[in-house]
């Protein structure tokens, strides 16, 4: 009876144990992208106009999407509208200026609100809009991040790398 208790836990402990690393490993992923994800409102008139975050992929682990031979990041935003009869606004590339390190020769492209990126994107939503932009691979520890959205002021994010 001892020998069949014994391994009775022994078969429980190890199914277990190999359910509960499958779920921190998302739940790991959750935490470094939230930990890479930066935030900042765009004002106008002193009213909060769009809510933008910025997230840095690199940094993110075991993640198959993201080419480690590029920087990347992913930019959210999301219009605050008051009023009902206010209609959406849809922005297109054309309406904001990116900037890496200075550079803004970059490869920036729309993002679908099904892509399967922004699942890993903490607290994407349907509403937002997102672009994936990149840029060659850089070999500093800090990247300089900058974007700027028609006549609204310049907004600028240092991002750490993981080494």
């Amino acid at each position: 009876m001892r020998y069949l208790f014994l391994l009775f836990i022994l078969l429980f402990s190890s199914c277990s144990y190999k359910h509960d690393s499958l779920y921190m490993g998302s739940r790991k992923t959750t935490e470094q992208s939230v930990a890479n994800t930066q935030k900042t409102q765009i004002l106008e008139n002193g009213t909060i106009r769009i809510f933008v975050t910025v997230t840095y992929l690199n940094s993110l682990q075991n993640q198959e999407m993201i080419d480690k031979n590029k920087e990347q990041f992913v930019v959210g935003f999301h219009f605050v509208n008051f009023s009902t009869q206010q209609k959406r606004v849809d922005l297109e590339r054309k309406d904001i200026v990116f900037s890496i390190e200075n550079d803004t020769s970059l490869n920036v492209r729309k993002l679908k609100p099904n892509s399967k990126i922004l699942k890993i994107i903490p607290a994407s939503n349907p509403w937002s809009q997102y672009f994936l932009v990149e840029t060659n691979k850089i070999d500093k520890n800090d990247i300089t991040f900058s974007f700027k959205v028609n006549s609204y002021p310049k907004k600028t994010f240092i991002f750490r790398k993981d080494f």
